[in-house]
């Protein structure tokens, strides 16, 4: 696929630029954006080497090797015998006949504490090389996260659909088994070494509470309750979350619920490319704490969204991101009572040329939110 070779060659300059002999690629996320190779590398290292002006060296363990000759960018294969292997059969043998004792090599932020101990005597700068690159989608990606959006929603549709008043949190799970059958149908394949499929409801009071996981006996009280579709569809995620009544709310209840939109509104507004994140997410909390709720924010408003659910570009104070045309953020501000609830609505947004699109499509307003009246 040419867009893999792009990124690694993207990546290429930035090693040279760096002034770098190398730099190691080891996640299996990472792996698969600049190759498309899905595995599971278990106990196994598996290593990227990219060095500028040659082809990337593929450092596998031998159990991987043929697997790896299938892919397209141009490479070669560095094979080792197993981890752990006899003397001479090692990764970090096999790696030392492509690298010299004294390169000076990068690795990405995602490395294990593990593999930096291994590498240790080349010294490895850990660098943002591959979080950069991944930050800024392609058409390819775009197309995929929108086609995950719309996934997203249907999920918290069948969530939500199975919610009821007094009803067990256990019947709506069903949502989940709907939506995977859906897709898989729509999609004729939903390929499980890339994809996650999670709709999830947090019931009064537990909704004040964003990550404690739901408990199958949580019972949906009128609200506020938060429903969740958190999912990836073949290799890409986007994220729906909505703050939902089962019975009408009471007057507390709707003034919160119309300050959470209002909040995401102005997160909105402020979207386009040359925001600084900081920025975008000091507007939502300026606005929040002027309207007396500083002692009821948990987090920041957002966070990229690409391959992974929480990825870079941090929507946060204090944040060094600047906002660019394709990225995908989420904007999430969310309002919190220990012991009563939480407001929190959630969307997947792209970055445009001149502001922003709504990758999720369900409703805002409080009355589309009131079930079952």
């Amino acid at each position: 696929m040419p867009e893999h070779q792009n990124r690694l060659s993207a990546l290429e300059e930035k090693v040279k630029n760096a002034g770098l002999d190398a730099f190691l690629i080891s996640t299996k996320d990472s792996i698969f954006y600049f190759t498309g190779f899905r595995y599971e590398p278990f106990e196994r290292p598996f290593f990227i080497v990219v060095r500028p002006g040659q082809k990337p060296v593929f450092l596998t363990p031998r159990i991987e090797a043929e697997n790896m000759a299938t892919i397209a960018v141009p490479h070669r294969i560095v094979e080792s015998i197993d981890s752990p292997a006899p003397a001479g059969g090692s990764y970090i043998e096999a790696l030392q006949t492509v690298l010299p004792a004294d390169a000076n090599i990068g690795v990405e932020m995602s490395i294990t504490g593990e593999l930096m101990v291994a590498l240790s005597d080349w010294s490895p700068r850990v660098l943002p090389f591959v979080e950069q690159l991944r930050m800024v989608k392609s058409p390819h990606e775009i197309a995929a996260i929108r086609k995950a959006a719309k996934y997203s929603d249907r999920g918290l549709q069948l969530a939500m659909g199975l919610a009821r008043h007094g009803g067990r949190i256990a019947d709506t799970d069903k949502a989940n088994a709907l939506l995977r059958e859906e897709i898989a149908q729509q999609e004729g394949y939903l390929d499980p070494y890339i994809s996650n499929i999670w709709q999830g409801i947090w019931a009064a009071p537990y909704s004040a509470q964003p990550h404690r996981f739901p408990e199958p006996s949580d019972t949906l009280i009128e609200g506020p309750n938060v429903g969740l579709s958190f999912l990836r569809v073949n290799g890409y995620s986007a994220e729906t979350e909505r703050t939902f009544f089962v019975t009408s709310p009471r007057k507390e209840d709707a003034e919160v619920f119309n300050t959470m939109v209002e909040a995401g509104k102005i997160g909105f507004a402020a979207l386009r490319p040359g925001v600084s994140c900081h920025d975008v997410d000091h507007k939502v909390m300026e606005f929040l704490r002027a309207e007396g709720f500083g002692n009821n924010l948990l987090h920041r408003t957002g966070h990229g969204i690409g391959m992974g659910g929480h990825e870079g570009p941090w929507v946060a104070e204090g944040s060094d991101d600047i906002l660019q045309e394709n990225m995908v953020i989420s904007i999430e501000p969310g309002i919190y009572w220990r012991g009563q609830g939480g407001f929190r609505h959630s969307d997947t947004v792209l970055i445009t040329n001149d502001g922003y699109e709504l990758l999720t499509d369900m409703p805002h307003d409080l009355a589309s939110m009131t079930l079952g009246t």
